[in-house]
């Protein structure tokens, strides 16, 4: 049972300008003739629509307590600690504090993530770095998986 989903698409603004590129392409050989400019206007714009549907493809998805981002697959009891960030701690940790094994799911048009540390040694991964548009929900979702999945320990 998928109990979150979300999908990583790309803003509208990214298609109106591949929009606005392909046009201005087109003007910019119309005194070629009228076919060859629209055959470059629409080789461009179906070009860049395949860059962005495939960058904008990447899902996130926490099911029966497995979570899959990208290529990213995760159990729960793998899970440690689970952090919000906002804009300022993302940028930070996308930057200077990632180190080289980390494994982050980054897009640039999404300010905000959710920072899960990873407690299995053998993974040779100290956190996870995914970034979302609905970074509290998230977070939610990951720490009820690792409440209900998680190794339970004996006390």
């Amino acid at each position: 049972m998928v109990i979150y989903d979300e999908r990583l698409s790309v803003p509208v603004r990214w298609w109106l300008a591949a929009a606005a590129s392909a046009a201005g392409l087109a003007a910019a050989l119309l005194p070629l003739g009228p076919m060859p400019a629209v055959a470059a206007g629409a080789l461009l714009l179906a070009v860049t629509a395949s860059v962005l549907r495939g960058y904008g493809a990447v899902r996130i998805r926490v099911c029966d307590g497995v979570l899959v981002a990208g290529q990213i697959v995760l159990r729960a009891e793998h899970f440690g600690g689970i952090e919000i960030l906002d804009e300022t701690e993302a940028l930070a940790w996308r930057t200077r504090r990632a180190g080289p094994r980390a494994r982050l799911l980054m897009r640039g048009f999404l300010p905000q993530a959710v920072r899960v540390d990873i407690v299995e040694p053998t993974l040779l991964c100290p956190f996870v770095y995914l970034s979302t548009r609905r970074p509290a929900e998230l977070a939610g979702v990951l720490a009820d998986a690792r409440t209900r999945y998680g190794l339970h320990t004996a006390a």
